[in-house]
């Protein structure tokens, strides 16, 4: 089970701070890396650098960002902020409320994204940012925290032990709720199989924002996520999936900076797949095709979109 979130910073055993920065610039120029401790608790941490996570299926690598992690064996003291059954024990307690987060008889807690559904359902007509309401804005609350944690965490037991997801009488698998960008395309087929835009969770990295072109008369900005790319298995063609949220608020969305990680809730959709076709680099005779296809969230509620730090 996960034992520890992915942190961001440690401290040597001199007491100096380490960032993440700092420990792969060492790691790039093969100098020795220093000896870290948790700096919550002290117990030794060890620095993963940036790599790429083998695809499967055709899939291109995913690119994985540096962390930090705990040590073979170790882990973090009760109470340290870096401890995420502790964390997680926290969040279902101060989140628990019989309509959204009750507790089971077993031990687990259950998470009903029924009554999210109805409100975003609701509020997806208006081009405007809903005002929040109390006891709404605690459940995206609790349920982002919860996304944000399960992100951060080395793997993805720790929220599968102890907490079921239920939309309405359907149980939902959290593989089939919350998607990072090396799944993008599960999350489109997913899409493109349902009769309704689904309540889906999604990880990715900011990429661009897109302003809306003069005489624009929806003025809507987009924040582009980085793509999954894919190969196809057919030659000369790949797959790129895109995950774009659009809304008129842009100084919302540009407060999201560009490397930013975030988790994305909301009702999604297919957008429209596009195709395009250039020359081969060095064959003339062969053509490249890519085939885009769009994941797209038009949110209503700042709380939908959330900083993973």
């Amino acid at each position: 089970m996960s034992r520890g979130i992915k942190m961001r910073k440690a401290v040597g055993t001199h007491g100096t701070l380490h960032r993440l920065a700092d420990l792969q610039k060492r790691h790039d120029a093969q100098q020795t890396l220093p000896t870290l401790l948790c700096d919550g608790c002290s117990v030794p941490v060890r620095f993963v650098p940036a790599h790429d996570r083998s695809g499967a299926d055709g899939a291109l690598p995913a690119a994985v960002p540096a962390y930090i992690a705990l040590n073979k064996g170790a882990e973090h003291l009760p109470g340290c902020r870096y401890n995420a059954p502790s964390h997680l024990q926290t969040l279902l307690a101060s989140g628990t409320d019989p309509e959204f987060l009750p507790a089971l008889g077993d031990g687990r807690h259950e998470l009903r994204l029924l009554v999210l559904q109805q409100v975003l359902k609701r509020g997806s007509a208006g081009p405007t940012l809903l005002p929040a309401d109390a006891p709404l804005d605690g459940y995206l609350r609790t349920l982002t925290d919860l996304l944000i944690l399960q992100a951060m965490c080395e793997d993805d037991t720790l929220l599968t032990a102890h907490l079921t997801l239920r939309l309405g009488k359907k149980r939902v698998d959290w593989a089939n709720f919350l998607y990072g960008q090396d799944r993008y395309d599960e999350a489109w087929e997913r899409l493109g199989s349902a009769s309704s835009e689904l309540p889906l969770a999604l990880l990715g990295t900011v990429r661009s924002h897109r302003m809306p072109q003069p005489g624009d008369p929806h003025g809507v900005t987009f924040l582009n996520c980085a793509p999954k790319y894919q190969q196809t298995g057919v030659t000369d063609r790949r797959d790129f999936y895109e995950v774009s949220v659009g809304h008129t608020d842009a100084a919302w969305l540009k407060a999201y900076p560009v490397g930013a990680e975030i988790v994305m809730f909301g009702l999604w959709r297919q957008g429209r797949s596009s195709t395009t076709s250039r020359p081969h680099p060095t064959d003339p005779r062969r053509t490249i095709t890519s085939i885009t296809h769009k994941l797209a969230l038009r949110p209503s509620l700042t709380r939908q979109l959330s900083v993973v730090e």
